[in-house]
């Protein structure tokens, strides 16, 4: 793969590169299209790791969203400037800073409510209820596993290609660049293998091999392609942001000891004299571990951009096959971060309680709309639940006659994972009767 092709300023959906302006580039063009979107605005009410959470401090993804996207601009200029100086390529440090910036502005916008457990409950309801179960088997193979291991990465990569602006070809029409470096799983489900995770739908696959044409990305086999290999400044500022942050936020909330943290934070940092120093003179022990994350994150950064560089040669091949910082120096270190993360932050008592709780809620909600789509299909009309049903739903949100059904079950999925918690919430109390019981 070679760099001038890779930052394409290309949109996609338009014929021709727009004249470019001096005062804002593409790319941030593309930054400012998803920073003002209703789907980057409705992040500020779904959970990052603590569900429905009675406390102000702790993350949303909307606020992980900008402290990742903060640490991948940080990640871009750094490595950006060295490959323009490396390659002699035509461009501001500014603007690769600003392809990472953005993609990890956008990396979670496909996510449905309750984090992760929300992309769990809708798998489950796919493969463990009758309606899920009579979706599938109406739907060819390849395309089923579309539901079965839904991926919130994919979802993203449809909300900004179609359901952002559904009426425009390329939907937010963002530069080819921004979309391949935001796109972590360049492969559709039927490629995912034991990794379960991918990051295009088939409705989209056609429009990605586009942009991967543009670009110049390696093609594995088949709907696969080659990362961007921005696509790992991206995830590697979230690997970063999530387990460093998340830890904060779990010290915070009384899930992992001030020593603990301490210890952790100062294995990655090597014990520095000058750290030691700094954080030995600060009071609070909030704003230790405030400087600490700071510093440590930092650490990570640099570390993360060295192992870029020095396998730039393998990315641009598409034969690199680890995460960054999988290979930095403090790799084992930061593991333990996830470890303890794992064991003392997501499987707290919280966190699991709510989780349970939003299972009850999607699978409620998916029922409810599910039956619209078998009833169509099925009876060819809809009976008379279902015709109030189909009222609550915004018409882009509507299943239709004239749909398949893979279009159909998309719409409803559309729809439930475009939920934020709260409404995902509201909308369980209405269509079960408990609302009404309340007035």
């Amino acid at each position: 793969m070679q760099w001038n092709k890779l930052l394409s300023k290309q949109r996609i959906g338009k014929e021709i590169v727009s004249e470019i302006s001096q005062d804002r580039s593409e790319f941030q063009k593309d930054f400012d299209r998803i920073i003002f979107s209703s789907a980057f605005r409705r992040l500020q009410d779904k959970t990052q790791v603590f569900p429905l959470s009675r406390s102000d401090y702790v993350r949303t993804r909307l606020t992980h969203s900008l402290e990742t996207s903060s640490v991948g601009r940080s990640l871009g200029y750094m490595a950006g400037s060295r490959l323009i100086d490396k390659h002699g390529l035509d461009l501001m440090p500014a603007e690769p800073a600003t392809v990472v910036a953005t993609a990890c502005l956008m990396h979670d916008i496909g996510n449905p409510p309750f984090g992760h457990s929300g992309e769990d409950a809708i798998r489950d309801w796919f493969e463990s209820t009758p309606t899920g179960q009579s979706l599938c088997t109406w739907i060819d193979k390849k395309r089923r596993s579309d539901f079965k291991m839904f991926e919130g990465n994919a979802q993203g990569l449809r909300n900004v290609l179609v359901l952002q602006r559904p009426n425009s070809r390329g939907g937010m029409q963002l530069t080819c660049a921004t979309l391949a470096a935001f796109t972590k799983y360049p492969f559709t489900s039927e490629h995912a293998g034991n990794k379960k995770k991918f990051g295009i739908f088939s409705s989209e696959v056609d429009t990605y091999a586009e942009i991967a044409d543009h670009l110049g990305l390696v093609r594995d086999a088949g709907n696969r392609w080659a990362r961007h290999p921005f696509a790992y400044l991206v995830e590697a500022a979230d690997d970063i942001c999530y387990h460093v942050v998340d830890m904060e936020d779990g010290h915070r909330l009384g899930l992992v000891s001030f020593d603990d943290l301490y210890g952790m934070f100062m294995e990655i940092l090597d014990y520095n004299p000058a750290i030691v120093d700094r954080v030995q003179g600060i009071s609070e022990e909030k704003e230790k571990i405030e400087y600490l994350r700071a510093a440590t994150i930092n650490n990570l950064v640099t570390s993360s951009c060295e192992v870029f560089m020095e396998n730039e040669e393998a990315i641009l091949a598409g034969t690199f096959s680890s995460s960054l910082t999988e290979q930095i120096g403090k790799a084992t270190e930061f593991s333990l971060l996830k470890k303890v993360a794992i064991e003392k932050v997501y499987n707290s008592t919280e966190v699991i309680d709510t989780e349970a709780a939003a299972y009850e809620v999607l699978w409620k909600i998916l029922d409810f709309y599910g039956q619209i789509v078998c009833e169509l299909h099925k009876d060819g009309k809809l009976g008379a639940k279902s015709k109030k049903s189909i009222k609550l739903l915004p018409d882009d949100y509507k299943p239709s006659e004239d749909l398949t059904v893979y279009e159909n079950t998309q719409k409803i999925v559309d729809y439930v994972s475009g939920m934020t918690d709260a409404f995902a919430v509201r909308t369980f109390n209405k269509i079960s009767g408990i609302s009404l019981l309340r007035r």
